[in-house]
């Protein structure tokens, strides 16, 4: 009789062996497509992160040169006089 158990135990365990064999290929294939997924979106978010820092850049520097004293100057020029004003005149 146990040697009957130990065959049953035994064939079941190959068929465990069988299951875990196929679950890990397919968790190493798995992975990989994860590290290959990975790797691109960390290189998608490095761009994003660079055309951001880029955009700052050009933002402050364009906040900077409408501050400055000189563009004042040439915003009080262009803009109409107090006295003048636009009226419309039909609807």
């Amino acid at each position: 009789a146990q040697i009957g158990e130990l065959g049953v135990s035994i064939v079941q365990m190959k068929e465990d062996l069988s299951d875990t064999q196929a679950a890990l290929l397919e968790d190493k294939k798995y992975l990989e497509e994860l590290e290959t997924s990975c790797g691109t979106k960390t290189a998608e978010w490095e761009e994003r992160s660079k055309t951001r820092a880029e955009e700052l850049v050009a933002l402050a520097d364009t906040i900077k040169v409408l501050n400055d004293d000189d563009a004042l100057d040439l915003f009080k020029k262009t803009l109409p006089s107090s006295g003048a004003s636009l009226v419309q005149m039909r609807t």
